[in-house]
């Protein structure tokens, strides 16, 4: 991609409140690529709706501020538009493009729908910090589909107190045709949204920061007037316990591997199970922080709930049966349609002590894996009571959901 003479600057944050240091990144910003010939036909705020990284009380909570940062970002703009020649607009394509799943929104998709329903004559560009371009391996390199935002975007990159850029690893983003701009000249001011929301959680008055000029007036009105100091304080939860942001261990048990896995790679799982009963969505759920990938199950344990909810076809069941690779592998199917989701795993079993047949008998068990890649079965045959079937099954999905997990890069 050239980069053109011409940009829509995206500046997307997850801030909570936003503050005078980003009105005046964005201002500065703008104001440099004029200085390098990049005429800037209008900014765009762009509030994360939800943020992968969960680690902390405030990234866990950004759909629930939503509404509240979109507002915040228009009392942003409007400062922004006493200042800058260009339009200053609020975007919610972040919210939209993830309201009715689990998922969160990544940069990429974001960048992919902007570019969707932008002039192609206009570039995009993404204001960034250096902190994504610093140190040996940086962090820009984890994220999601990064090689496609080189192609959607230019990289307007600002400087960050305490972070240098790796120049080479910004050479080798050039030799992929990406296009960063490096606004070395700028002074960023050093003020952090989390310290701004402990002291007005604490009890300080929204108008003594603005006297530090650290947010603006009518940000302080806002807060004031919608008390969300006593939001944040009811929805900050300071010993937040996410699992499945830590490495894998050995002496994991399957579950929290499985957790840890889905988190890392980005992955949402959609059960369909029916001899089971919920037990795989009950082993499952025991990890802490598995709302995150897990999107929900349909225990669809009747034909009916099988075809009216799944999608799995009446001659599908009376030529195969219910305990069949056809109808398991339209159940996963039909879980990834239903929960919107990137996998599907569905099982179903004789697990005694009735149901055998001639070809069938107690203890046979079919399980598929539906994901992006293609799809498939696997045919087990365990002994054991009812209740020990079902759980060996269970455990067996995990299993092959698993050993498909350590297949991906």
């Amino acid at each position: 991609m050239t980069l053109p003479e011409e940009l829509l600057l995206v500046f997307g944050t997850s801030a909570d409140p936003i503050h005078q240091g980003h009105v005046q990144l964005v201002a500065d910003a703008v104001h440099a690529l004029e200085k390098r010939n990049i005429r800037v036909s209008e900014v765009v705020f762009m509030p994360v709706y939800r943020h992968h990284n969960i680690r902390d009380g405030v990234k866990a909570s950004l759909p629930l501020t939503f509404e509240h940062r979109f507002d915040l970002c228009e009392i942003a703009a409007s400062q922004l538009r006493g200042v800058l020649d260009c339009p200053v607009s609020v975007n919610d394509l972040e919210r939209s493009l993830v309201w009715c799943n689990n998922r969160p929104n990544f940069t990429a998709e974001t960048m992919a729908a902007l570019r969707a329903t932008t002039d192609p004559k206009t570039g995009i560009g993404f204001l960034i910090g250096v902190d994504s371009f610093s140190g040996t391996n940086p962090g820009f390199g984890q994220w999601y589909r990064w090689q496609d935002l080189l192609e959607l975007c230019a990289l307007i990159i600002s400087p960050r107190k305490g972070f240098e850029p790796n120049l080479d690893y910004l050479e080798q983003l050039r030799d992929l045709g990406g296009h960063m701009v490096y606004l070395d000249e700028l002074e960023v001011a050093h003020v952090s949204s989390s310290v701004i929301r402990a002291r007005l959680e604490a009890g300080e008055e929204p108008d003594a920061l603005v006297g530090e000029g650290l947010i603006s007036s009518g940000v302080a009105e806002y807060i004031k007037k919608n008390n969300l100091a006593e939001i944040w304080g009811q929805i900050d939860n300071k010993e937040i316990v996410q699992v499945i942001t830590e490495e894998i261990v050995e002496t994991d048990p399957l579950e929290v591997r499985i957790g840890k896995r889905l988190f890392e790679k980005k992955l949402t799982l959609g059960l369909a199970e029916s001899c089971t009963g919920g037990l795989i969505g009950h082993l499952v759920t025991n990890v802490p922080g598995s709302s995150e990938y897990f999107i929900g199950s349909v225990v669809s344990y009747a034909y009916q709930a099988k075809v009216k909810i799944l999608g799995v076809k009446w001659e599908t069941l009376k030529q195969f049966g219910a305990v069949s690779s056809e109808t398991v592998l339209e159940m996963a199917r039909g879980a990834r349609k239903v929960f919107d989701c990137d996998l599907g795993l569905s099982v179903s079993c004789i697990a005694g002590p009735g149901g055998a047949t001639p070809t069938k008998p107690v203890g046979t068990c079919w399980l598929a894996l539906a994901t992006r890649d293609g799809d498939q079965s696997h045919e087990f045959h365990f002994d054991g009571s009812r209740a020990e079937v079902k759980e060996k099954l269970a455990h067996q999905a995990l299993q092959v959901l698993w050993d498909y997990l350590e297949t991906l890069a």
